[in-house]
């Protein structure tokens, strides 16, 4: 592409000589000339830059929004009206990487930021990746909230089929109306539930086992150890 000073320089002759009052038809066609294709490589360079935007602001593996960019759409929604937001983190999903590879893990993501995406449309919401296996989400107020945080909690945790294994990651959830709140506050009261939450799934169990689809049909989460009298 030819630099922006050429390109402007070019563009600024063709507009005089189009603006001219005594051009001639063969003047102005050579000014078109010259127009057009700077025009043309303007708009592709613009198309181009917007595609690497829109991927910058989308996580490659989850599809969806970036911190950055969901930070920027939460904060419309809270503009709105008021919200709750959520923070989500996943259990047990590093033994997952450990045992199996990152490729199950990246199929974890993906099937959780599908199914995120697929709850947040159905509820006017928008979900986000923070980073690692930490989610986020923006929920205009309507009711009905704490039985479609149930449904999201049943939907995060259902076994995930990758390369004939049944892969299942449990699912930590804190909530946090904005009741006045800044975003940035919000979801520092959003994380404290979260981790109270995790606290709770955690205590005096072990995460789930992964077993080959062939053989069963659900995952099957092992009874805690009890220690003998």
């Amino acid at each position: 592409m030819q630099p922006a000073a050429e390109t402007g320089a070019l563009l600024e002759r063709a507009r005089a000589d189009l603006d001219h009052p005594d051009a001639s038809p063969q003047q102005l066609k050579a000014a078109l000339a010259q127009v057009v294709p700077a025009a043309e490589e303007l708009l592709a360079h613009v198309a181009a830059l917007s595609g690497q935007l829109a991927e910058a602001r989308t996580c490659p593996v989850t599809g969806l929004p970036t911190r950055s960019a969901w930070t920027a759409r939460a904060q419309e929604i809270l503009a709105a009206s008021p919200a709750t937001f959520l923070l989500i983190d996943l259990d047990a999903f590093k033994p997952v990487n450990d045992r199996f590879g990152h490729a199950a893990g990246d199929a974890v993501l993906a099937a959780v930021g599908a199914r995120l995406a697929q709850w947040s449309k159905a509820h006017g919401a928008v979900a986000g990746r923070l980073g690692g296996d930490e989610f986020a989400v923006a929920v205009p107020e309507a009711p009905g909230l704490p039985e479609g945080l149930a449904r999201l909690h049943t939907l995060l945790t259902a076994p995930i089929g990758h390369h004939g294994l049944s892969l299942a990651v449990g699912a930590s959830i804190g909530t946090s109306r904005t009741d006045g709140l800044t975003l940035s506050a919000a979801l520092t009261e959003a994380d404290a539930a979260m981790y109270r939450a995790k606290g709770r799934g955690r205590r005096g169990r072990r995460p789930a086992r992964v077993v080959p689809l062939r053989t069963v049909s659900r995952v099957i989460r092992p009874r805690p150890h009890r220690k003998a009298a």
